[in-house]
């Protein structure tokens, strides 16, 4: 009974410090925070691109198609928002006021501010296969040709120069093949000033308005090492709180009561002991949240103490029973989500802690069966070991 007591009372202060951590956190968009080595990103794209200034209304389409490449590192600071600075290099085929094709090199840094709208608007789903994410930003264009820097038949240096600084919009398609890998079309426009592309009249410039280069490209996007996904932060439930506080003080107050009880009787008769084998419970569970098989991190010390318990006891093994609560989701997704929670603490064990799987055995038993008579503490896996 006093071993049952404790072991209660075990996993009702660690379920119960879970819920206190976590109770001023709001509902909604709320995520544990990340490493700051997680959730980079790199991309390489390709394609082509198309300069519409002056005199561009004449153009060919095709012979006015010139190629770019880009190189990005970024970073998603929530489900939502994320950063990324990107080198664009390439060359444009300008259509300029000499009704002339003029090709130019040229390299364009630019910082993006960018908004996954579909997270935004269907929630986070880190398993989505598509995600639509237009950007904003600014930046700088080089123009790496003498061309930029012609002269008028007077010998007078035009006024248009081989740079400018740029607002640039676009739309990234991007398809999620795995969760370090994705391929992307994005589509873009860049603003710049229109003197930029004007360096073959036989006028000088003057002032003129702002020029468009319209982009398309297709590339890759890696994971750069860390996590890639995040973990929503929910607030437990106010009652279940308080009942964890009673079911603690209620144990509390039995075990009080267990240690008054005398060591020997003189007068009883001896008992002569009997030896049975059982099993071992370790007092180890794990509890998730609800419709969720991942382990959060409040919760990972009740793995390592059942690896340090296996590798204490290189003989023993262990059982990871896994359970869903009766009052959500049908029989049949229940077992499928305990089936989950039982892998997933497996493969913690395995994983994290070398752990050998043959020690391991899981079982799940989806609704079918509550071993809380509180409903949302069912949403659990626990530990068997012998």
């Amino acid at each position: 009974m006093k071993k049952i007591s404790l072991f209660l009372i075990s996993a009702l202060v660690v379920f119960g410090l879970n819920a206190q951590e976590l109770q001023n956190v709001s509902y909604g968009d709320v995520y544990l925070k990340n490493k700051a080595s997680d959730n980079w990103f790199m991309s390489l794209a390709g394609g082509t691109n198309m300069y519409f200034g002056s005199g561009s209304s004449d153009q060919d389409f095709v012979d006015a198609l010139g190629w770019q490449g880009q190189l990005a590192v970024g970073r998603w600071n929530s489900p939502k928002w994320g950063a990324r600075l990107a080198i664009n290099v390439g060359q444009h085929e300008h259509y300029n006021a000499t009704k002339n094709y003029t090709t130019d090199s040229f390299v364009h840094p630019h910082l993006d501010l960018m908004w996954n709208v579909t997270n935004a608007a269907a929630g986070y789903n880190p398993d989505r296969v598509y995600n639509f994410i237009p950007y904003i930003g600014v930046g700088y264009i080089y123009g790496m040709d003498e061309d930029f820097k012609k002269v008028n038949s007077d010998g007078d240096l035009f006024k248009n120069q081989n740079q400018s600084l740029t607002w640039n919009l676009g739309i990234i398609n991007d398809f999620r093949l795995s969760n370090n890998f994705s391929i992307f079309v994005e589509l873009a426009a860049t603003t710049l000033q229109g003197s930029f592309g004007r360096q073959y009249s036989n006028i000088p410039v003057g002032d003129y308005d702002w020029d468009i280069i319209g982009q398309a490209l297709l590339g890759v996007k890696f994971g750069l090492g860390g996590r890639q996904d995040f973990t929503s932060a929910e607030l437990m439930d106010y009652n279940l709180i308080n009942d964890l506080n009673s079911q603690i003080n209620r144990l509390r107050a039995e075990n009080e009561n267990l240690s008054k009880r005398p060591e020997f009787c003189p007068e009883c008769p001896e008992i002569e002991p009997v030896e049975t084998v059982e099993s071992v419970y370790v007092p180890n569970v794990v509890f998730f949240r609800i419709n969720s098989a991942n382990i959060d991190r409040q919760q990972q010390i009740s793995v390592y103490n059942t690896a340090e318990y296996l590798k204490s006891n290189p003989n023993a093994t262990v059982q990871i029973v896994a359970y869903a609560d009766r009052q959500t989701g049908t029989p049949d997704y229940n077992m499928k989500l305990s089936e989950r929670r039982a892998k997933a603490v497996a493969d913690a064990l395995t994983s994290q802690y070398q752990i050998d799987s043959s020690r391991i055995s899981l079982d799940w038993k989806g609704d079918t069966e509550q071993p809380y008579a509180e409903n949302d503490w069912n949403r659990v896996a626990i530990f068997i070991a012998d």
